[in-house]
């Protein structure tokens, strides 16, 4: 299951559906800033090609975010981010799908070492050990697909997922999944490389023991581990690109 499809992210189908993620990209990514005006009605419509019942129905799913506020005689004014929805899954993949910021990316990464080492923990502890053969087989995957990265990234995703879900916290699982969305960005900034892949296979490797030895306090050490080295690698990982940049 895609982690879009688990955290429920809005249609695209149809003009309305269309409408909402283009104007929430553009909202999300900065080019129509805090503080101004939306198109108008009228020239949404014709941009587009809808009806203005597609645009008011993409205003209305807007203004459920948070993105924007609808006032009488000024507009649909654009809100500051303080207001957005953060754990929407589409606010989170607009933000992330399109070159998230260092503390963008410092934020995801300090909410994975709060909760990742608790779900581990949960996982080590979980009566059900059905559960925990998922936690396996995402680990296998990971060590068959090191030299593909694409793969790699999926299979890393659905360790952690296999992870969260095995700790059987229902409420839980729901937050991993809509984070899910934006660690599937943050993935591609530190997971493309395959010989920090190779480094890390065998720190998974400990968590899913220590997992599979019911040693909860072990497995949530371990997963701090992990999460903090992928934090750190990002860092790196930026710094060197915006080195590179620099220097061009």
């Amino acid at each position: 299951m895609e982690a879009r499809d688990r955290a429920s992210a809005y249609q695209r189908d149809g003009l309305h559906g269309r409408l909402v993620h283009e104007l929430g990209r553009e909202i999300v990514t900065g080019r129509l800033p805090a503080g101004e005006p939306l198109p108008t009605e009228e020239q949404l419509v014709r941009a587009f090609g809808s009806s203005r019942s597609a645009v008011r129905e993409a205003t209305k799913v807007l203004v459920a975010k948070g993105l924007v506020v609808s006032r009488r005689k000024v507009g649909t004014i654009v809100q500051p981010e303080s207001s957005w929805n953060l754990l929407d899954p589409d606010v989170l993949a607009w933000r992330y799908e399109n070159e998230p910021t260092g503390v963008h990316l410092d934020h995801l990464a300090e909410m994975r070492v709060v909760l990742e080492p608790e779900a581990a923990r949960l996982a080590a502890r979980a009566k059900d050990r059905k559960a925990v053969r998922a936690v396996q087989e995402s680990y296998h995957r990971m060590e068959e697909t090191l030299d593909d990265p694409d793969a790699f990234i999926l299979h890393d995703l659905a360790f952690h997922r296999a992870v969260v879900d095995a700790g059987g916290n229902d409420l839980l699982v729901h937050l991993h999944a809509v984070l899910e969305v934006a660690l599937a960005a943050a993935r591609q900034v530190h997971t493309r490389n395959v010989r920090r892949n190779k480094r890390s296979l065998p720190a998974h490797k400990a968590v899913l023991d220590a997992i599979v030895a019911r040693d909860g306090d072990q497995a949530a050490a371990l997963m701090r581990q992990v999460v903090t080295n992928a934090q750190h690698d990002i860092r790196r990982e930026r710094r060197r690109s915006t080195g590179a940049a620099s220097t061009d």
